[in-house]
């Protein structure tokens, strides 16, 4: 039976300090955006939201009164 290898982490155990170093290490590395372009990007989700919302409501609708004839 293989028995799995350890990892540093494990060996040491779990540190809340060691984690938020490790933490503010990785963000120092991150892209982030300019103003513009999340601006741009906002935009485009709320597009997209709203054209999800309102096919949805279309579809709904259409579904309603479908329902609306069949029961009557």
């Amino acid at each position: 039976m293989a028995v799995p290898e350890t990892t540093e982490t494990e060996e040491k155990g779990f540190s809340i300090s060691e984690f938020l170093k490790e933490t503010k290490v990785e963000l120092k590395k991150v892209t982030w955006p300019t103003k513009q372009e999340l601006i741009a990007n906002t935009i485009v989700v709320i597009i997209a939201v709203c054209l999800c919302a309102g096919l949805i409501w279309i579809i709904d609708t259409i579904f309603s009164i479908l329902f609306r004839m069949i029961l009557q």
